[in-house]
């Protein structure tokens, strides 16, 4: 079996053979094209993110962008279900969508455009992603998702009513305390943003 090594390797047939700043392998002494060492860094990649409270369309929307080749989708509630832990495991959710955040990072480092289905309900959420994408050069678009309450408990009454095994079951009391806790973004904050797209509530198409 091939391996690296230091320094050179000799012309075994078969291994890896290792020449100034490229790896090229050998098969019965026929010397493969080479292979850069390092891919050339072309545009920087995108980090869509989504705001907007349970069942106002997010993971509709995202499944959209990613078939539309807008970047690979890390979605947090599926993971957990294919995983096999129940959505009522808050500490196992926490602990799971931060490491698929860190994850995502290490994806636009290397250039992997990402669609990252989070609901970003509160400001600091937001400005630690902006700033997070920023500091690895990339760009960054904001999906706003604003639909009235009711529509929204109608909408996840109906989804409960599907039993979907990657759609956590949010009641009634819970959509409230969401509601309560979520801080719609400023016309400031959403100037940080290399494109803003508005859905919802009569409010739709792209800002900036």
């Amino acid at each position: 079996m091939g391996h690296r090594c230091r320094g050179g390797c000799d012309s075994t047939p078969g291994v890896l053979r290792h020449f100034p700043g490229k790896w090229s392998s050998t098969l019965d002494g026929v010397q493969a094209p080479p292979i850069p060492s390092d891919p050339p860094r072309t545009a920087a990649p995108l980090l869509t993110l989504f705001c907007g409270l349970p069942g106002s369309g997010k993971s509709t929307l995202a499944r959209r962008l990613e078939a539309a080749g807008a970047g690979l989708r890390v979605c947090t509630d599926e993971w957990q279900a294919a995983l096999g832990v129940p959505h009522a495991d808050a500490d196992f959710h926490e602990i799971l969508q931060r490491r698929l955040y860190e994850h995502a990072l290490q994806l636009l480092e290397h250039r992997v455009d990402v669609v990252l289905e989070d609901g970003l309900w509160m400001r600091q959420e937001r400005a630690e992603k902006v700033a997070d994408a920023r500091a690895l050069g990339a760009r960054v678009v904001l999906h706003l998702v604003q639909v009235p309450l009711e529509t929204l408990w109608g909408r996840l009454q109906a989804r409960n009513e599907a039993g979907d095994a990657a759609d956590y079951p949010i009641t009634r009391p819970e959509l409230d305390r969401a509601a309560a806790l979520f801080e719609p973004p400023t016309e400031e904050e959403l100037a940080a943003f290399d494109e803003v797209h508005r859905h919802g509530d009569g409010a739709s198409g792209r800002v900036g």
